[in-house]
């Protein structure tokens, strides 16, 4: 087995390892997870406990009243009676209620909103002028009190409020004034036809209830809580995809988050020493199988390295066309598979080769998604001779240095990224070039073409300039040199 293809193995079968999906759930998933619930808990918490101390329990009692089961309007009269105005006013008065109508046990809930409303930067206007006890007093009757027929001639009465020794008591108090009102006078003329018909009775006496209403505070907190923390992670979420959307417009996506990875020297394809000696027909066969080897070898290398190498940065230690053609070749050579998707994006304005993929010169290419001139589909060109698409460098580009530095070049490469299996970038020397550390910021898999029989410190340097930058999944290879160059097909 060849060293380079054995070699070529172990590192993409060890990143595979360390990328595949399932092993386990990754401790910074879990950090930006809890980050994420930590604000909504928080706000369901507050607001839960403002909730619990707001919200006052209510309790409530009842009393029933039999009046005439024989006639059934006496029974609707009864109740007109017992909800009107001025038999509460005459039940408080008798009674002596007003005081204890007018502030009832845990009536406190009413301030503490007033508080918190008053905190919460929002002003509670005043009554236009002082309220009487008894004005107070029937305005909790009026809240709290429910007269109504339950058939066979009684009357249901039914009140509520925070203590339950006052429900009773305002319950018991409605029963009995208005037994005693009907045994003085004769509140229902026409329904009595003589000495036989029956008065009034209580038949049921209110007593204090043991455990507040539906719904309880301790319930409504919950209610409050769980849809504050419900109401809060939704519009988390619904900020998140606002902002990924943002960038959307011509097929941008917002930067994704990038973590620092160590420097990996990836295998060193090809650095052939010299040459056999042979003849020149056999020298050329030797140097064309040489070369097809090391295009092999890279391309399995990508293969191996699988969703660490969907995005691909193709570059060298200075300008050369060999840069353009490994770039070509390695996308050609992946998408020879027909699951596959590899897409070209040309960086490189200053190649012959890339200059010639379209039939059209003034064809959009790169620059015109730059400048939002064009969108994905009028940029992307497919090749006659495969199956590979190419993004030319596109009008107007004239310097590689305005490409890298374009603030939209890695918000492209991220939503080619989501679309392609493969993104190989054929970029020029970015040793030293400015912005070509956001590119680095991608986490690409970088390969370093370096120029064959050259000195080893030039390959040292430019792997070193590239390593400053930020790029850490280093990969470099030196082309067997060739005779004849090879005439690469024009797109479609």
């Amino acid at each position: 087995m060849d060293p380079c293809e054995s070699s070529a193995q172990t590192a993409a079968c060890t990143a595979d390892q360390v990328t595949a999906p399932g092993w386990r759930i990754q401790p910074a998933s879990d950090r930006r997870l809890l980050r994420r619930l930590l604000v909504p808990a928080l706000a369901g918490l507050t607001i839960a406990a403002a909730f619990g101390e707001i919200t006052v329990p209510r309790y409530e009692s009842r009393a029933r009243l039999w009046i005439d089961g024989r006639d059934a309007a006496a029974g609707r009269d009864g109740v007109k009676v017992l909800s009107s105005r001025d038999f509460a006013r005459q039940v408080i008065e008798t009674r002596h209620l007003a005081t204890r109508l007018a502030a009832p046990a845990g009536g406190s809930g009413g301030a503490l909103a007033g508080a918190a409303l008053h905190l919460a930067g929002f002003s509670v206007l005043p009554d236009p002028a002082p309220v009487s006890r008894e004005t107070l007093a029937l305005r909790t009757v009026e809240r709290g009190l429910d007269v109504r027929q339950v058939g066979g001639g009684q009357v249901a009465i039914d009140f509520t409020s925070p203590d339950p020794r006052l429900s009773a008591d305002v319950a018991n108090a409605f029963a009995a004034t208005y037994v005693e009102l009907r045994q003085t006078r004769d509140l229902h003329p026409q329904a009595a036809v003589g000495p036989s018909a029956a008065p009034a009775r209580v038949i049921a006496t209110a007593v204090p209830a043991g455990t507040a209403r539906w719904p309880t505070p301790l319930l409504t907190s919950l209610v409050a809580g769980i849809a504050t923390f419900l109401l809060v992670f939704g519009f988390q979420s619904w900020v998140r995809r606002r902002q990924g959307a943002a960038g959307h417009e011509f097929g941008a996506v917002p930067m994704p988050e990038t973590t620092p990875h160590p420097l990996q020297h990836l295998p060193w394809i090809g650095a052939a020493t010299g040459e056999q000696e042979v003849g020149a027909e056999m020298a050329r066969s030797l140097r064309l199988l040489s070369r097809e080897r090391e295009h092999a070898d890279l391309s399995r290398l990508i293969e191996l390295r699988g969703v660490a190498a969907r995005l691909v940065t193709v570059t060298g230690g200075r300008p050369d066309e060999s840069i353009a053609r490994c770039a070509l070749a390695l996308g050609r050579s992946l998408a020879e598979a027909a699951e596959r998707r590899v897409v070209v994006v040309c960086l490189d304005v200053a190649s012959p080769a890339l200059d010639g993929l379209t039939g059209d010169p003034r064809a959009p290419g790169l620059t015109d998604l730059l400048t939002g001139v064009c969108g994905f589909s009028d940029a992307i060109h497919r090749e006659s001779a495969s199956r590979c698409h190419v993004i030319p460098p596109g009008r107007g580009a004239r310097e590689a240095d305005g490409l890298v530095t374009a603030e939209r070049l890695p918000l492209i490469l991220t939503a080619l990224k989501q679309t392609y299996d493969h993104v190989i970038v054929a970029a020029p020397p970015l040793g030293g070039m400015p912005g070509a550390g956001r590119l680095a910021a991608l986490s690409p898999t970088t390969i370093l073409v370096t120029q064959p029989g050259g000195p080893a410190t030039d390959a040292v340097q430019a792997f070193d300039a590239l390593a400053s930058l930020g790029f850490g999944e280093i990969a470099m290879i030196t082309f067997t040199p060739e005779a004849d160059e090879k005439t690469f097909s024009r797109a479609a």
